[in-house]
């Protein structure tokens, strides 16, 4: 009877000794792991922030990418040249009208550059449209679709409710200044119009 309880003890002090040696690595581990731990916030934020930047990224990169002429109501093309001065054109074949319209973050907004110039559409903060070389966020604008099947660009930076401004060309073929455009007027009405295959590739 005693062989029998000293055979089945030996067991139980195995398992004891087993799990002893597991509190003990655990131990180890929560202690020598406090530097990770802590670390860890910094860690998770940090791919927040790289996860956000691909996303901006991906979009710059690969997002919807339109090539168009934007036909103004005002019978005008919008263009942006060499020098990145903004105008109106009635050239249809005029290579500063062929752009690069692409899709910058959810919502409809967009960033307009020129193929040719290679200078983004932006706006100042007087309102003033211009060309500009490096990306910012005073490039972007809302696609607003409106009821009569026309489009307006509105400056995403620059707008505030019921003071909203617009990308918009004059009967003349000249940008307004943010300031005196309206999405009513026919001044911000445009139409994206589709380019040839062999317009993209002359610009």
């Amino acid at each position: 009877m005693h062989r029998w309880m000293v055979a089945w003890k030996r067991p139980d002090l195995l398992c004891g000794l087993y799990l002893r040696v597991l509190l003990w690595l655990g131990g180890v581990g929560v202690s020598h792991g406090g530097g990770v731990a802590s670390t860890e916030p910094l860690a998770v934020c940090d791919c927040i922030k790289q996860e956000r930047h691909a996303r901006n990224y991906d979009y710059m990169e690969g997002g919807d990418v339109r090539i168009r002429r934007l036909y103004s109501r005002t019978q005008w093309f919008l263009t942006v040249d060499e020098n990145g001065n903004v105008n109106g054109t009635q050239d249809p074949n005029n290579c500063y009208s062929i752009l690069e319209i692409r899709t910058v973050s959810e919502g409809g907004v967009l960033a307009i550059k020129g193929v040719k110039s290679q200078y983004y559409i932006s706006m100042s903060r007087s309102g003033i449209l211009q060309g500009k070389k490096e990306y910012s966020d005073s490039c972007n604008f809302k696609e607003v679709f409106l009821e009569n099947f026309y489009t307006a660009y509105m400056s995403e930076k620059w707008s505030k409710p019921g003071k909203e401004v617009f990308v918009s060309l004059s009967q003349k073929g000249r940008p307004l200044r943010g300031k005196k455009t309206r999405k009513e007027n026919i001044a911000s009405h445009f139409i994206p119009r589709t380019c040839k295959e062999d317009d993209r590739t002359s610009a």
